[in-house]
């Protein structure tokens, strides 16, 4: 998505301001046990996303400011996006996360991979029947009410 990405102020996405240390990020990523952050600029936009491993490379190099190592530009899909589509984007460029947008561009989550495997895994704790295709039995859904989801969990 090409648009600015703004980061809702009433919502719960947890960001990191451009100029902060990878330190700073790293305690903050470890208090609110995330693999992904948000960085915003001073208007609150969203610039890019870092992760631990860009964290990882960082701190055994020297330290250096999040905007460094974060991927820019950030990759979002619009919260009424299938489930299957939003998967499948992130296995085609091979990223970790999406950032998830409302009608008006502004960031209402982030989903990672580790949020598709959870709710994968308590999709499946009833197993499906013999003659029951799986995708009928995950019931699938937007990428939007993932979030939402993982977000009233706690995760």
């Amino acid at each position: 998505m090409t648009t600015t990405l703004k980061a809702m102020t009433s919502s719960s996405l947890i960001t990191i301001p451009t100029g902060s240390s990878l330190d700073d990020a790293q305690a903050l990523m470890k208090e609110k046990r995330i693999r992904h952050l948000p960085i915003v600029d001073e208007e609150n936009t969203i610039v890019g996303v870092l992760s631990q491993s860009d964290i990882r490379v960082g701190l055994m190099t020297q330290n250096m400011g999040v905007e460094m190592l974060m991927t820019s530009p950030v990759q979002a899909l619009d919260q009424q996006t299938s489930l299957r589509l939003a998967i499948l984007k992130m296995l085609e460029l091979k990223i970790s996360c999406l950032l998830i947008t409302n009608n008006e561009d502004d960031v209402v989550g982030i989903v990672t991979t580790d949020d598709l495997l959870w709710h994968l895994a308590h999709m499946l704790k009833n197993e499906p029947k013999e003659d029951e295709p799986l995708l009928s039995a995950l019931n699938l859904q937007t990428i939007g009410k993932l979030a939402h989801d993982l977000a009233n969990f706690g995760i």
